[in-house]
């Protein structure tokens, strides 16, 4: 592998590691609002999820009866 080439990936990888270097020194912090998003998320979803559920019983209704 040429030199420069391997200078350059280094100092993208140091790069990389620079910018994501507060989420190691906090990692709880991080996991806990990264928690309170997926949980916002998954309640919106299965907000959706029931709507559309409710949508197709009212469907089959429609269609049977």
């Amino acid at each position: 592998m040429d030199r420069n080439k391997l200078i350059k990936n280094l100092g993208i990888i140091e790069k990389h590691l620079e910018r994501n270097e507060k989420w190691f020194q906090q990692p709880e912090k991080k996991m806990l609002a990264f928690e309170k998003d997926m949980d916002e998320w998954n309640r919106r979803y299965l907000k959706t999820i029931g709507d559309i559920e409710y949508w197709i019983r009212e469907l089959e209704k429609k269609m049977e009866g």
